[in-house]
């Protein structure tokens, strides 16, 4: 999901220009030469003033050290002679943002070295409880962490916004290595974010499967869960990772962990399908929505995974689309697989007990999905036609689906298709007994619905049209409407 998929919380880098950029206006009765110098990156002017006895600690009204520039400058020339000048190697300004601090988020390891062996509190934390292990955790750092590490900094220690440590950082940013020698030297892997998240769950979430080994090694609950992601088996299918999913079911993950909306593992192994679910937008990063896992559904199917198990409530993964009227309450996993025009998962999910006959919100049927309830074109946006409608509307029909049936605007599965502009669908539908006259609930027709004269859409009376398919309903017995007809303005 990218996940589709779920985004980490709370991992800030220090905005470090944001004092440095502003501490010139403050201050203005500060001796700043030696500041200023330090910035330049004049060594010689430094040496200097600090022969001349300059004030090494000195420092702008927002607390701005020569050393935190030092460092954020990465000039261990001039850091060194500060520090040999007695600066002080813990002053932080006012976010609590200290030198060794800077230096772990420039990845600098001989600047964190200089400055753990001067004597830097390896334990220094920001005014956010961000400590220095954490954020050399999230810049990736190996070095740097094994020396704060052996200089006794806290590896169980927490940032206060949302209670993360440096382990979930260091996971939730792909630094495996950094992860792993956070775990040799103790911290917590069971550790709960505020929003219940484990390191189990980050490393789900990036497909790190060296870590989630090494995390279940070492006693990681497998199944633990958060009432808005469910466990890491749900992350993990959410995620689009399918061989990790695979693993962690193998492990005994529980297969039926649904998130706060209902939408369990299963569900997410179709993206096709959901991805043409009104408030369920891949990111837009996705040139293509990732495919189907069918292999993860037939593993989480035969490890007891509900067929029938119903979607809740919305989820948005992204902006609103008010193109479709399709709605996720009520989807089964069958649902949405005929959304996705998937007869692969079709068939896999009939073979497991699913039930065509269970509707989603508006008593909208399995076949209509099927034929393009999701695919068609209102206000001048496209849904992305995917799999093969045509192929898994005879998958339903063979099941024994009612062509005839109505959703709750009067609409049956040709009108869907005729919208969607899905011949071969619609031709397959009319040869099974497929009414091409019925009207619904406004009185448009199939044909109207592919010709786009409408007195739907606020009567305006038009949308995007599919003249091919209402050529097509016309030879199969359609008779055409005029706007007069359809009473349109």
């Amino acid at each position: 999901m990218t996940q589709p998929g779920i985004k980490m919380k709370g991992l800030m880098g220090w905005a470090m220009l944001a004092w440095l950029a502003i501490a010139s206006l403050l201050a203005a009765d500060t001796d700043l030469r030696l500041l200023e110098a330090v910035q330049r990156g004049d060594s010689p002017a430094v040496s200097s003033l600090l022969e001349q006895k300059a004030d090494v600690n000195g420092t702008r009204a927002d607390g701005e050290t020569a050393l935190q520039w030092a460092a954020y400058q990465d000039d261990l020339k001039i850091a060194d002679l500060l520090i040999a000048a007695g600066a002080d190697l813990d002053a932080a300004n006012e976010y609590g943002v200290t030198a060794l601090s800077l230096a772990c988020t420039n990845r600098s390891d001989p600047m964190v070295r200089m400055l753990l062996e001067a004597g830097a509190n390896p334990n220094a934390a920001q005014s956010t409880g961000e400590m220095v292990l954490m954020t050399c955790a999230r810049t990736g750092s190996l070095t740097a962490v094994r020396l704060l590490l052996e200089k006794g900094a806290d590896p169980t220690g927490r940032e206060t916004r949302w209670e993360q440590t440096a382990l979930m950082w260091a996971l939730a940013s792909g630094h495996s290595q950094v992860a792993r020698t956070l775990i040799e030297h103790d911290a917590n892997i069971n550790a709960r974010s505020s929003g219940g998240f484990t390191p189990l769950l980050f490393a789900t979430q990036q497909n790190d499967l060296d870590s989630v080994r090494l995390l279940l090694a070492k006693g990681a609950n497998l199944n633990h869960a958060t009432e808005e992601y469910g466990n890491a088996l749900t992350v993990a299918s959410a995620s689009g990772h399918e061989a990790l999913g695979l693993f962690l079911l193998e492990q005994g993950a529980e297969p039926d962990r649904p998130d706060a909306h209902g939408v369990t593992a299963l569900h997410y192994t179709m993206a096709q399908g959901l991805s043409l679910i009104n408030s369920l937008n891949y990111d837009p990063a996705y040139r293509v929505v990732p495919p189907s896992m069918h292999d993860l559904a037939k593993a989480l199917l035969a490890k007891g995974a509900d067929p029938n198990a119903r979607i809740v409530s919305r989820l948005r993964l992204g902006p609103d689309d008010p193109s479709t009227g399709m709605g996720m309450e009520g989807a089964t996993p069958f649902f949405v697989a005929a959304l996705g025009g998937d007869a692969e998962m079709l068939r896999i999910l009939a073979g497991y007990g699913a039930d065509h006959r269970i509707r989603a919100k508006g008593e909208t049927t399995s076949l209509m999905a099927a034929a393009g309830a999701a695919r068609g074109v209102t206000q001048g946006t496209l849904k992305q036609r995917l799999g093969r409608p045509e192929e898994a509307v005879k998958v339903v029909m063979e099941l024994g689906a009612d062509v005839h049936a109505t959703r709750g605007n009067g609409q049956t599965a040709l009108h869907a298709a005729a919208f969607a502009g899905e011949n071969e669908v619609v031709e397959y539908l009319v040869d099974h007994g497929a009414e091409v006259e019925i009207e619904d609930n406004i009185g448009q027709t199939p044909w109207s619905m592919a010709t786009g004269i409408s007195p739907a859409l606020g009567s305006r009376g038009s949308y995007g049209s599919h003249p091919e398919t209402a050529d097509l309903l016309l030879r199969l017995g359609a008779k055409p409407r005029s706007r007069e007809d359809m009473e349109i303005e």
